[in-house]
């Protein structure tokens, strides 16, 4: 590549010719050495990468307090574990559901994980009332909580009003109170944190994943969970 560069450098400062000469000159060279363009392209594509896991990376510390905060309840896994899953998530994402199962085979195969869920309701109004429902009741109980989070993340296709009325009452729950409950200011705080944190994170969608301080976008699987986890 830097052989390429001199060559045209050269082109540029030894010949007695016309711009118009010139440009035919590189022209030519580059459709002969057309490598010459897929390397560049591919340097700046992943410069660009470098540049962007640094810019994430600033913006993991600046905000890691509200990051790794889990006070409302919503977490599951080894409390005091310093390996921390952070997953943002939305209960009618199918991918996220997917997650979900990734998920629970690792809380089930290791013992020194925390995973920490953000709410990022962006799909549709049912999300956010899904949202809302799951800090009530994490709020409450993070053991009831995981349960309701685990019923409806594993449900498969939408969550109907049946659905959520039967996971509600299993889990002893007034739909009344539940109502209210959601346009309550602590619903409305805690919805707006985990947005204003989305949108500092620059996320697009959902699924998304800190995983001990580097950030994911999309899906990812077991194993990569696994992979960072480790290292």
């Amino acid at each position: 590549m830097f052989n390429y560069l001199i060559f045209i450098l050269v082109l540029f400062l030894s010949f007695n010719a016309s711009s118009k000469d010139i440009d035919e000159k590189i022209k030519d060279f580059l459709l002969n050495n057309p490598e010459i363009i897929l390397q560049s392209l591919e340097n700046f594509e992943k410069k660009k990468i470098a540049e962007k896991k640094k810019i994430d990376n600033k913006i993991i510390v600046e905000n890691k307090k509200q990051i790794l905060s889990s006070e409302n309840g919503m977490y599951s896994g080894n409390v005091k574990s310093e390996n921390i899953i952070v997953e943002f998530f939305d209960y009618n994402c199918s991918y996220c559901k997917k997650a979900h199962q990734d998920i629970l085979k690792i809380k089930q195969s290791k013992n020194n994980v925390k995973i920490i869920y953000k709410n990022f309701p962006i799909l549709s109004e049912n999300s956010k009332k899904l949202a809302g429902i799951a800090l009530v009741i994490a709020k409450d109980s993070n053991e009831v909580f995981n349960k309701f989070h685990n019923l409806i993340m594993s449900k498969k296709g939408p969550v109907t009003k049946d659905y959520l009325k039967d996971v509600l009452n299993d889990l002893g729950y007034d739909q009344e109170k539940i109502k209210n409950s959601l346009n309550s200011e602590y619903v409305k705080d805690q919805l707006y944190i985990d947005r204003e944190l989305s949108e500092k994170l620059s996320l697009r969608g959902t699924p998304a994943f800190i995983v001990n301080d580097k950030l994911f976008f999309g899906y990812i699987g077991y194993d990569e969970l696994v992979f960072h986890i480790e290292n």
